[in-house]
C-alpha cells in the first residue's frame, strides 16, 4: 500500500463474537485515534482493516476467515490485521490465511496501533501471538477508552479469562487465566459513562461471576455492584452472562434490593440432560439448575432468564436430547440461544465418541429454536397490560410506513411505541404494553 503519513491512514475495525469483543473493539478505535489514525465506519474503504475475531465455534472461525477474504477483495492494497480469539486459539490454522498481513493474539491488543505502525514502516514479522500458557503472571489489560457517543448503552469489560475448561470449549486457551479490572478503575469508568449521558451500562467479562478472585484485596462482583449503583447518571446496570455456580445468595439479594440492576440474567445451561452435562464438564446438574431458577424467580419479581443450549454434543442420543428439550420447556426461559456442537481442536470433546451427524444436529437445532420462540412469546404475554420503563434506542419504520421508536425494558423485552416528533434516543419512557408479537411487544406511552 502507499506509504502515507500516519495521520492519513484510514482504519476500520470489524467485530465478531461476544460483548467483550465489542467493548475491546471500541477501545481499539480509541487507541488508533490517539495514535493519529483516522477511524472510519465498517463498509467504507480503508487503508487498514482490523478483524476482531471469534473462535468459540467452528462457524465463528469460518466467519472470521470469510470476512478477511471479503475485505481483501474489497481493497487489495489494504493492510489486513487479524486479532483476538481465532489466532490465539488456533494459530496454526489462522496464520495460513495469505490475505492477512499481521496476526495479533488476545494479550497484545493494547499494542495494536504500535504494531500496525511498525508493520507500515517495513517490519517483516507477521506473527505477534503469545501463548498464555508460557506466562501465568497475567494482569488485566486495562484498555483506556471513551464511551462512543450516539449509542444508548455503554459496555464496560471488568473481567477477562476463564479457568473452567469445559470439554467442548477453547475459550480458556483463547483468553488465558482469570484477571480483573481494579475496582477503583471500574468506578472511574462508570463515572465517565454517567457523565457522558448514558442511561445504561453493560458489565462484561469472559467469566464475569469470578470478578475479583485474582485481586489482592477482597472484592467480588457483588461488592462491585453495590458501589456501581451509587454512580450518578446511570439508571441501569446490566450483567452480560453469569455461570450458575457464581450466583450467590448475596448477589441475588443485591439485585433484588437495587432497581438499577436489570431484571435480566443470562445463565448458560448448555444441556438439560445430566449425562451430557457431566461429559461437557459443567460443574452442576439439572437439579441444581432447577433450584437456582426457582430461587431467582421467587425472589426477584419480573426476572427474565435467558440461556444458551447446545445440541448434538457427542453422546447426546435421541433420549438425552428429549430430556434436554423437556427441561428447557419447563424452565420458563425468556429467550434461548441455540448452538450446534462443533468440534474444536485441542478440546477433549473433539475426541469423544459417538459424534452426532450434522444432519441430526440441524434437526435438533430447529426443534430447540422453535421451542425457544414459544417460550419467548409466553414470557412476553405475561406482561400484557403492564406499564414498564423502556429505554428507547432507535427510530424505525414498518412495512406500512408507520414510524415508531424501539427500545428495551429492564428485563430485556423489546418494545415498540409511537412517539411525538423529535429525537427520543436514550430517553426512558413509561409504556403500557398492549400487544405481543413475535420478537417484540407494542405499546403506548404513558405520561
Amino acid at each position: 500500500m502507499n506509504r502515507l503519513s500516519k495521520q492519513q491512514y484510514k482504519t476500520a475495525v470489524y467485530t465478531l463474537g461476544c460483548k467483550v469483543n465489542y467493548f475491546e473493539s471500541e477501545a481499539l478505535k480509541e487507541q488508533f485515534r490517539r495514535y493519529g489514525f483516522s477511524v472510519v465506519e465498517g463498509g467504507e474503504k480503508a487503508d487498514i482493516y482490523v478483524v476482531n475475531s471469534c473462535a468459540v465455534t467452528h462457524q465463528a472461525a469460518r466467519k472470521s476467515r470469510q470476512l478477511v477474504r471479503k475485505l481483501k477483495k474489497f481493497n487489495p492494497e489494504a493492510l489486513i490485521v487479524l486479532v483476538g480469539c481465532y489466532p490465539q486459539a488456533d494459530p496454526e490454522e489462522a496464520t495460513l490465511l495469505p490475505e492477512v498481513d499481521l496476526f495479533i493474539g488476545t494479550g497484545e491488543k493494547l499494542l495494536l496501533p504500535e504494531l500496525v505502525k511498525r508493520k507500515l514502516t517495513g517490519e517483516k514479522e507477521k506473527n505477534k501471538i503469545r501463548p498464555y500458557l508460557e506466562d501465568t503472571k497475567e494482569v488485566f489489560e486495562d484498555m483506556p477508552w471513551t464511551p462512543e457517543q450516539g449509542r444508548t448503552r455503554a459496555f464496560l469489560k471488568i473481567q477477562d479469562g476463564c479457568r473452567q475448561f469445559c470439554t467442548y470449549c477453547i475459550i480458556p486457551l483463547a483468553r488465558g487465566p482469570l484477571r480483573s479490572l481494579a475496582p477503583e478503575r471500574g468506578m472511574y469508568y462508570l463515572r465517565e459513562i454517567g457523565r457522558s449521558g448514558f442511561k445504561e451500562v453493560v458489565l462484561t467479562g469472559i467469566h464475569l461471576g469470578l470478578y475479583g478472585i485474582d485481586l489482592a484485596h477482597p472484592v467480588n462482583l457483588t461488592s462491585f455492584l453495590k458501589k456501581a449503583v451509587t454512580v450518578e447518571g446511570i439508571e441501569r446496570i446490566r450483567l452480560s452472562s453469569l455461570e450458575p455456580a457464581d450466583i450467590t445468595e448475596e448477589l441475588i439479594e443485591t439485585i433484588r434490593r437495587n432497581e438499577k440492576i436489570c431484571r435480566h440474567l443470562h445463565i448458560p445451561l448448555q444441556s438439560g440432560d445430566d449425562t451430557v452435562l457431566q461429559r461437557m464438564g459443567r460443574p452442576y446438574n439439572t437439579d441444581y439448575f432447577r433450584k437456582l431458577l426457582n430461587r431467582l424467580y421467587s425472589e426477584i419479581p419480573d426476572l427474565a432468564v435467558s440461556t444458551d443450549v447446545m445440541v448434538g454434543f457427542p453422546g447426546e442420543d435421541g433420549d438425552k436430547f428429549r430430556r434436554s428439550l423437556e427441561f428447557v420447556q419447563s424452565s420458563a426461559f425468556s429467550r434461548l440461544h441455540v448452538f450446534k456442537y462443533s468440534p474444536r481442536k485441542g478440546t477433549r470433546a473433539a475426541e469423544m465418541t459417538p459424534q452426532v451427524q450434522e444432519k441430526e444436529k440441524e434437526r435438533r437445532s430447529k426443534e430447540m429454536i422453535r421451542l425457544g420462540k414459544k417460550l419467548s412469546r409466553s414470557f412476553q404475554d405475561t406482561f400484557l397490560g403492564r406499564t414498564l420503563p423502556v429505554l428507547l434506542e432507535k427510530e424505525e419504520k414498518n412495512l406500512q410506513g408507520t414510524v415508531f421508536w424501539e427500545g428495551l425494558t429492564s428485563n430485556y423485552l423489546r418494545t415498540r411505541v409511537k412517539m411525538p416528533e423529535g429525537n427520543w434516543k436514550g430517553k426512558m419512557v413509561n409504556v403500557l404494553l398492549e400487544e405481543s408479537l413475535e420478537g417484540f411487544l407494542k405499546g403506548r406511552r404513558i405520561e
